[in-house]
């Protein structure tokens, strides 16, 4: 038997006893049951001061993509932009991903250049080159943050017309679909300066119809259930009142994650806290980066309900950001995703906001003033003796999702043939929801460590929310999950552990563990297979029938 099963059998031994006397219906039995708490992560559990670990969420790297093995091109280090470097390699970004595993990180922001192909398709080979990273991402078991640009600066000469745009995008549709396992989001991008919709040779972007049938395409190549990005909140609304869409209005819950374009784009702000302005994704004075600014407000509304990313200026030009300023902006517009390689002095050459952060200590009052989620033990056992954290860690653990179990109920024993009823309590003390589809499972594993039981549950982790939208207390919510699993008639006498699985939604990637979610609590181990498959969030234990210890 191993340490961690022991120790579930002990303590459901033990929540057995403190159970004693409570009840819950299973099939037609009264059975006891169990009533279990959980806790947090806390700096002193094992790599409680690493990220934890989860797909399509948290810090990200940013790299060219897709270049052929060899080629001259700049480096993926920030300092080396603007100049050249030979021998490019897919193992720049995955050996970059790999180097930065204790932030948790899963994700990388990839630029794949379509700059040789300005007047004529896209090449067979670059098309090859375009499937091998997409391969090499899967392998790595990372996603991508995708966008497909042209144009390397403000001031380039040449660039792309709206004909070709279109035509390469019906050659990327079949990889991109093929692929959209591993792609994240699929920035809208393809037209202007780095595929931000500004200051293209051709002027694209000076005509709204441009933009818009960029965006059509895009929504037309992702699955209905998947996302894209604009740089600027007004993008989207010029987007969505041109008249070949002409679907403008606001994202509200009811019309969230449906396949109506409104619900399907999202933002990501390349200017995060750059000036008063954001790098001019707020350019209406004077209140600029502030409620009551129009391009604010919008993205304050919206931002529950799409997928948000952002990155600092380089060199932190526009000044320094605080840390504790940048996890309120990322809390009230519900960032996913932040870039690692902008204002670092590991990609810039020397020290800038995000070494800051890393250094400026962050406490539990200064949480708690700022209404900022906070879990349990993340500030240390006791709160009469909390523990500082640094405004990196923080930011770095409250990136997109970050579901904590508070509490579950079971029958302590089920009978073969019956259903077996759970209960959860959960909370996301996350900045922002999951955005990609993905479905609930119980699981059911035996002593030898082998799944004999999955069942599909209607819980839909997409609508759990960290607080209501407009809440300006920002009040944790608690989602519940309740289900019957059918347990099989055959199914042996014995002890059983009991588990949540959270995996892909796609079939090609979802017994890969690393793309699995996993609960932010100390006391919930985190089972795979010896092969790395499933991913199961361990609850507890049930005994099925009778076994050996329960006569």
């Amino acid at each position: 038997m191993s340490f961690v099963r022991r120790i579930l059998l002990g303590l459901a031994a033990i929540i057995l006893l403190l159970s004693r006397g409570q009840t819950l219906q299973a099939g037609e039995q009264n059975v006891p049951v169990l009533d279990v708490r959980y806790h947090g992560i806390r700096p002193i559990d094992p790599d409680g001061h690493n990220g934890l670990r989860n797909p399509e969420r948290g810090l990200r790297i940013e790299t060219l993509f897709a270049e052929a093995p060899g080629a001259k091109i700049w480096g993926p280090a920030s300092h080396l932009r603007g100049k050249t470097t030979s021998g490019y390699s897919d193992d720049w970004w995955l050996l970059d991903a790999k180097r930065y595993e204790p932030f948790g990180l899963t994700i990388a922001q990839t630029y794949c250049y379509l700059d040789q192909f300005m007047d004529r398709p896209i090449s067979g080979e670059k098309l090859v080159l375009l499937k091998q990273s997409l391969d090499n991402v899967r392998k790595a078991g990372l996603k991508t943050l995708l966008r497909f640009a042209y144009e390397k600066g403000m001031k380039q000469k040449t660039g792309p017309n709206i004909t070709t745009i279109l035509g390469h995008m019906d050659q990327l549709a079949p990889i991109i679909r093929d692929n959209v396992d591993v792609i994240y989001v699929l920035q809208a991008g393809f037209i202007g300066a780095w595929g931000e919709w500004h200051s293209s040779s051709q002027k694209l972007e000076s005509d709204h119809a441009n933009l818009a049938v960029v965006v059509r395409k895009l929504l037309q190549i992702l699955p209905e259930n998947r996302m894209t990005q604009v740089r600027v909140p007004k993008y989207k609304r010029w987007v969505l009142s041109d008249p070949q869409i002409n679907t403008f209005q606001i994202l509200k819950a009811e019309t969230s994650f449906s396949a109506i374009p409104v619900s399907r784009i999202g933002f990501h702000n390349d200017g995060f806290l750059a000036n008063k302005t954001c790098g001019g994704t707020w350019p209406e004075p004077p209140l600029f980066s502030s409620p009551g600014n129009p391009e604010f407000d919008y993205m304050t509304d919206e931002s529950p309900y799409v997928p948000v990313d952002g990155e600092l200026f380089w060199a932190d030009i526009g000044g320094k950001v605080d840390g504790l300023q940048a996890a309120v902006r990322l809390r009230l517009h519900h960032y996913g995703t932040l870039s690692l390689a902008h204002s670092y002095s590991e990609r810039e050459g020397k020290p800038y906001s995000i070494d800051v952060w890393m250094q400026t200590p962050l406490t539990l009052d200064q949480v708690r003033m700022a209404r900022l989620p906070i879990s349990d033990g993340y500030f240390g056992s006791t709160e009469s003796d909390p523990v500082p954290r640094t405004q990196f860690e923080y930011i770095r653990d409250h990136l997109g999702y970050r579901f904590e179990l508070q509490r579950a109920r079971w029958p302590q024993q089920i009978s073969p043939g019956t259903n077996f009823p759970v209960e959860l309590e959960i909370i996301n003390r996350g900045f922002s929801l999951l955005i990609n589809p993905r479905v609930v499972f119980f699981v059911l594993i035996d002593a030898s460590g082998r799944v004999v039981h999955v069942q599909k549950t209607d819980a839909n982790p997409r609508t759990w929310q960290p607080f209501k939208p407009g809440d300006i207390e920002f009040t944790p919510l608690v989602h519940t999950i309740k289900t019957q699993i059918a347990i099989p008639a055959d199914l042996q006498h014995g002890s059983y552990m009991v588990g949540l699985w959270l995996p892909d939604a796609a079939e090609r990637i979802r017994l890969d563990a690393r793309y699995a979610v996993r609960l932010a609590d100390r006391d919930v181990p985190w089972w795979t297979t010896k092969s790395g498959e499933y991913g199961v969030n361990i609850l507890g234990n049930v005994i099925i029938g009778k076994d050996e210890n329960n006569k």
